[in-house]
């Protein structure tokens, strides 16, 4: 299930049946009672301890403040799209080839 915010409906998919996720559930009335159970879920789960946070909005503020221009870069393609601050201890570097992540020379046929 998928939640989507701004009161639209949630995005449902049977992984055993439609592994491709072609057929959206979501609006599904047989599967109500499902959705409600995955809501039930993700609400348990935001709830966890590790969810909350014992700092201020204010300090939270300030971290993020501190932290401008750090951390997970997305959407970035090339080095040369983002600022040179942010990719320079990776410039001129290469990832190695997956098959060589496996410990085999080539990956299998698929």
């Amino acid at each position: 299930m998928i939640h989507c915010e701004g009161g639209h409906r949630p995005i449902l998919f049977d992984l055993e049946n439609d592994p491709d996720e072609l057929t959206d559930l979501g609006n599904s009335p047989e599967h109500a009672e499902i959705i409600a159970e995955m809501y039930d879920h993700l609400f348990a789960w935001t709830r966890r301890p590790s969810q909350c946070t014992t700092r201020s909005e204010q300090q939270l503020i300030e971290m993020r403040t501190k932290s401008r221009g750090k951390g997970v870069v997305l959407g970035v393609y090339d080095e040369n799209d983002t600022q040179l601050e942010l990719t320079v201890k990776y410039r001129g570097r290469k990832a190695r080839p997956f098959a060589e992540y496996l410990g085999k020379e080539k990956l299998p046929p698929r």
